[in-house]
């Protein structure tokens, strides 16, 4: 069964995701860890599994355990998040119109060539992608 995700988080909630996209899998020990020596966070323990059990709902990290130790991984890319951000944002603003969301922009007042070109040019690349 695939569990649907939820595309935003918090900004508390974006620090551990952020940790987990550079580091890889990691402990709850080395996610407070990290927080409380890099972030400068005095969370307590409740308060990170709080934040680690919304992103386990929104299906945004997994855990394996083995033994008695649990791991927390990213259970999506940085880029597969952006890509669902940005989706859900077009559907949920704009209709899932580019075109609608190109407008309101730009105040409709349209783009000059240089950046017309340049959406031109990665349209045409994701495209080309698409059909390999």
């Amino acid at each position: 069964m695939n569990k649907e995700i939820i595309y935003e988080m918090t900004q508390s909630e974006s620090l551990i995701m952020h940790f987990l996209w550079r580091e890889g899998a990691k402990s709850f020990v080395e996610i407070m860890t990290f927080l409380t020596k890099e972030e400068g966070k005095e969370w307590k323990k409740q308060t990170v599994n709080t934040f680690i059990k919304r992103l386990s709902d929104k299906g945004l990290i997994a855990a394996d355990e083995t033994g008695k130790n649990r791991v927390y991984h990213a259970a999506v890319t940085d880029t597969e998040y952006e890509k669902g951000k940005a989706e859900k944002l077009l559907h949920d603003f704009y209709g899932g119109s580019v075109y609608s969301f190109l407008s309101a922009l730009t105040g409709g007042k349209g783009i000059d060539k240089k950046v017309a070109d340049d959406l031109r040019t990665i349209v045409e690349k994701e495209f080309s992608q698409e059909e390999d």
